[in-house]
């Protein structure tokens, strides 16, 4: 691979994606909203085109080899119960496979998530949870695409993750809740916390996302993850001891919203066999730099 397009590329994880694939020698070309406030944390080699979402179905180049599909608006916050919006998102993610097809590229690589696999336990369950729409969205845009890669002749990969941490990490996301509380002095409150969770340094999965790029694959989905899961209580623990802090974490005193994660769930043998894939960074680095990150005052 030595050209890449890049959607979503201002954003948290495309920032650090754009990265990686600049120190690796490949161009890039970035799909990026008008509006955008991000794009000052991108590199000046980096050629954007101002083409929201809503432009995919009229983009048609520069040729590429591989087309990274990250762009998701409502990924966390509000717009995850927006059932209009995430309807929308499925939409965006099927006319921006044509796009990469339009552009000639070999692959496309589009990002998915673990809380696709609890779509059996929230259609069992009576009551509604705000990430109830993003999940189902996420994975009805998987098996679309799934079906139209093939009709395209494209290839399609479909890469899983669960939980990046890193610098650029969006305020709503659990550890910089954790991260920025720990660091004020201002006691973070859980629930149980004995829930498996694997929390992935972003650099890692932007790692992981250019080697599904480049190699040769005999898989359509994988995982990229940390390769050393743990449950949610030990994260917390360890990144108040790497913070060296003593403010309290206060566990169990939010109700446990029922929904249960599996270890299994994140596995990255089949990512290791196919691309040699292993993380790099690590936990530890991770909590660090997005401590550097929130004590900059950067974070909005």
């Amino acid at each position: 691979m030595k050209s890449a397009i890049v959607t979503g590329v201002t954003g948290f994880i495309g920032t650090h994606l754009s990265e990686e694939l600049k120190r690796n020698n490949i161009s890039v070309t970035g799909l990026s909203r008008h509006d955008s406030p991000n794009t000052g944390r991108l590199k000046k080699d980096i050629d954007i085109v101002w083409c929201g979402m809503d432009g995919y179905d009229s983009f048609s180049g520069p040729p590429a080899d591989t087309f990274y599909h990250l762009a998701w608006d409502g990924a966390t916050g509000v717009g995850r119960d927006n059932e209009e919006l995430q309807v929308k998102n499925i939409a965006w993610t099927v006319a921006a496979l044509k796009a990469a097809k339009r552009a000639g590229c070999r692959r496309f690589v589009a990002l998915g998530t673990v809380y696709e696999k609890l779509v059996p336990q929230v259609l069992l369950a009576s009551e509604h949870r705000k990430a109830d729409f993003y999940l189902l969205s996420k994975q009805s845009a998987h098996y679309m695409c799934l079906k139209l890669a093939r009709k395209l002749d494209i290839e399609f990969v479909w890469a899983t993750i669960f939980q990046p941490i890193g610098r650029y990490i969006k305020k709503e996301q659990v550890m910089t809740y954790t991260i920025n509380g720990l660091l004020k002095g201002e006691p973070p409150e859980f629930g149980p916390a004995m829930e498996p969770y694997d929390i992935t340094a972003v650099e890692d999965i932007a790692y992981g996302l250019r080697l599904l790029g480049e190699k040769t694959l005999t898989k359509q989905e994988y995982y990229i993850g940390s390769g050393s899961p743990m449950l949610m209580k030990e994260y917390l623990q360890r990144t108040k001891e790497v913070l060296g802090v003593d403010t309290e974490l206060k566990l169990g005193c939010r109700p446990d919203d029922g929904l249960r994660f599996m270890f299994d769930w994140y596995d990255i043998s089949e990512i290791e066999k196919d691309t040699g894939y292993s993380a790099r960074m690590g936990f530890d680095q991770a909590v660090l730099n997005v401590a550097e990150w929130v004590r900059s005052g950067e974070m909005i």
